[in-house]
């Protein structure tokens, strides 16, 4: 399957079980993360959320008093966001971001995971590019190798430690600033995640 089909049939998954996608997930505790990323950035700082989803975190950061542009991919799962973070959600893939030094920080939370590995190069550098000088990127992935399409048509790919220190050593504009493995729960089970934080050099 070609990278445009993987990525029209993860579109179609999310818009529609849009609904269903976020009750599952709007609930999901992960302070602990998000505390790590505020943290690192100036508060009232501007916050890129990349693939929104519910706009769980969108609407946390906003009243924590820092400015966020939510963007995400589908379109049912944008419309939903958007009613509830109060503010338009734009329609965005990862490959179409263009900003340049726009945001302290960018909050990629179980959203590139649904990016082709062969496409991961390019959309690093668009997010280097997107943060400002001294800017945070945290993403996360499920713990695994490889790429896969899961039982709902969805496609992903899986990273270890050891995929993700390869990944980030071939950007020289980006630091790692911490990765760890945590347990969370979903849908009645646990799924491992690998969490990693960034920065870009002032």
């Amino acid at each position: 399957m070609n990278e445009g089909k993987r990525h029209a049939q993860t579109i179609a998954f999310y818009n529609a079980y849009a609904e269903q996608y976020i009750a599952e997930t709007a609930g999901l505790d992960i302070s602990h993360i998000r505390n790590l990323f505020l943290n690192l950035i100036p508060k009232g700082g501007h916050i890129l959320d990349l693939g929104c989803g519910s706009g769980r975190d969108s609407r946390f950061f906003i009243d924590q008093g820092y400015s966020v542009t939510p963007v995400d991919a589908s379109q049912e799962i944008a419309k939903r966001a958007g009613e509830f973070i109060g503010k338009k959600v734009e329609v965005l893939s990862f490959q179409e971001l263009d900003y340049s030094e726009t945001f302290d920080g960018i909050w990629a939370c179980a959203s590139l995971l649904h990016c082709p590995k062969s496409e991961m190069d390019s959309v690093i550098h668009r997010i280097s590019r997107a943060l400002k000088p001294n800017g945070i990127v945290y993403m996360s992935f499920k713990y695994g190798e490889g790429e896969r399409v899961d039982e709902k048509g969805r496609f992903f790919n899986d990273y270890t430690e050891d995929d993700l220190t390869e990944l980030l050593a071939a950007h020289s504009d980006l630091h790692m600033v911490e990765m760890c493995t945590e347990l969370k729960p979903l849908r009645g089970g646990f799924q491992s995640w690998l969490n990693l934080v960034a920065k870009k050099p002032g």
